[in-house]
């Protein structure tokens, strides 16, 4: 390549400013919380851009989004208009390289993947120059965004265990049964005072977990039953989170710790609806209730239907897409999903189908399975086509039974006459022969005489058992 081209493409790769007039695009975001808020950097960005006579073409705006995650609705949907040719806009502004990305990995490759494409992406608050060191300094700027999550993340960690340990709860929702009391715990540095939130039961359901728990003891009653008489949850299903939490027997467990330290000599970290005997007594009685029975597909798969859902969404437009099964990961370890195989694929605004529940989906697909399938009607109906079935099959073996029956007794004859001619007249060549073939002969059809017989057996059994089991099921 010749010297001038080469110093032309690094030049074009180092632009880290726009001309005025140029075309640009805004992404802002903020993270989740009460105290935070998208207006001020709307109103400043807006500013930014009149400053330097830009003209903005369309804004991309995540509200209540964390920077560590990627799949974010807006800013997935800006990077796959960037993908289309001709390029839409000039540039792309934001208000600080950490409202685009915490993770350090995401950040490089999204501004890389942009910047190759022609675009220029700038941050307001990130003094980045326009030189040969910028990618360095961008670099750092990365790299100090996601210590920033790390160590805020070990702060959180920090903080809440210290909770823990002095009897608070660490979280806003309290779990079915309690409630948060307010208590004074100290000063901020700000002067305003600090609270720690103490669990106390819920007198307005406390009788109705008590219940639950005393069903699940003393009756070994179903989630369903327990629902029908407490209406703790939304679905019956959720009662199992109910039935394993120690904290019902006054041990709070948190990140693998139990506290308080002494547990095990009495001490509660809240005051309990049972005690440890009875909690353990529970347990049993769940494990009585377990299936100890999985279904060959579960064998192979957590998700009961995954690759049998299709996605509706993409149905319309002409694409037949499975749902495939997904989990929270490590945030959320028992949560799992369906999702679109093309939003996985394509990810932006392919499909716009949100994550399912598995449990929704496959307690309403069992549902329908047994108010259309498992009904007596159905079943009746479907044993009677296996009896016709079955009848059919009998009359065929029947009919072959007899079939083999009568050539067996042929060769048989016909062996017992050739070892009659070999007695009066002597071994020869060719009855050698003759008897061989027919030996052979009578010795394969006598096998498959007894194939027929033991098939026919097992088809009369199975229908008698059949009968059998449909009297049991309707008397």
């Amino acid at each position: 390549m010749p010297r001038f081209k080469t110093s032309q493409l690094k030049s074009k790769t180092y632009q880290w400013d726009l001309p005025p007039g140029s075309h640009v695009w805004l992404y802002l975001r903020h993270s989740p919380g009460d105290n935070q808020t998208i207006y001020s950097q709307v109103s400043e960005m807006h500013k930014w851009c009149l400053s330097n006579e830009w003209i903005i073409d369309r804004e991309f705006i995540d509200e209540a989004q964390e920077g560590s995650k990627e799949e974010r609705q807006l800013f997935q949907e800006m990077i796959a208009l960037s993908r289309q040719q001709p390029r839409l806009t000039d540039g792309i502004v934001i208000w600080s390289f950490s409202r685009f990305a915490r993770d350090q990995l995401d950040a490089q490759f999204y501004k890389a993947d942009l910047r190759k494409r022609g675009f220029v992406v700038l941050s307001k608050v990130d003094d980045i120059p326009n030189n040969d060191v910028a990618p360095i300094i961008e670099a750092v700027v990365d790299w100090k965004n996601q210590r920033f999550l790390e160590d805020l993340s070990v702060d959180v960690k920090r903080g809440h265990t210290f909770l823990v340990e002095q009897g608070f709860w660490p979280v806003a929702k309290p779990p079915i049964g309690y409630t948060l009391e307010k208590v004074e715990i100290g000063m901020r540095p700000n002067g305003t005072i600090r609270y720690g939130n103490r669990l106390i039961k819920d007198e307005t359901v406390a009788d109705r977990v008590a219940l639950a728990w005393k069903m699940k003891m003393e009756q070994n009653a179903s989630y369903l039953d327990i629902y029908h008489a407490t209406h703790l949850y939304s679905v019956p299903t959720h009662y199992d989170c109910l039935f394993k939490n120690m904290l019902y027997i006054g041990v709070f467990v948190f990140r693998g710790k139990r506290y308080p330290e002494n547990w095990e000599d009495g001490g509660h970290f809240v005051e309990p609806y049972i005690t440890l005997q009875d909690f353990e007594l529970v347990q049993e009685n769940r494990r009585k209730r377990s299936i100890t029975e999985v279904a060959p597909r579960t064998l192979a798969s957590r998700y009961l239907l995954s690759g049998l859902l299709q996605c509706g969404i993409c149905a319309q437009n002409g694409k037949h897409v499975s749902l495939v099964g997904g989990s929270g990961g490590l945030r959320a370890p028992e949560y799992f999903y369906y999702r679109c195989g093309t939003k996985i694929r394509e990810r932006g605004s392919a499909c716009n189908l949100a994550r399912k529940p598995c449990w929704r989906i496959d307690e309403a697909v069992i549902r329908i399975v047994k108010q259309t399938v498992l009904t007596p009607e159905y079943v009746q109906a479907e044993l009677e086509r296996a009896s016709q079935i079955l009848n059919h099959s009998q009359s065929d073996m029947q009919n072959q039974y007899d079939e083999l029956f009568l050539k067996v007794e042929r060769q048989r004859k016909e062996v017992e006459h050739l070892i009659g001619l070999i007695t009066k007249k002597g071994m020869t060549a060719t009855l050698e022969r003759l008897y061989d073939q027919a030996n052979q002969g009578l010795s394969d059809s006598e096998t498959r005489l007894a194939v027929v017989r033991a098939t026919y057996r097992e088809v009369d059994q199975a229908y008698i058992l059949r009968e059998v089991k449909y009297a049991s099921l309707f008397p």
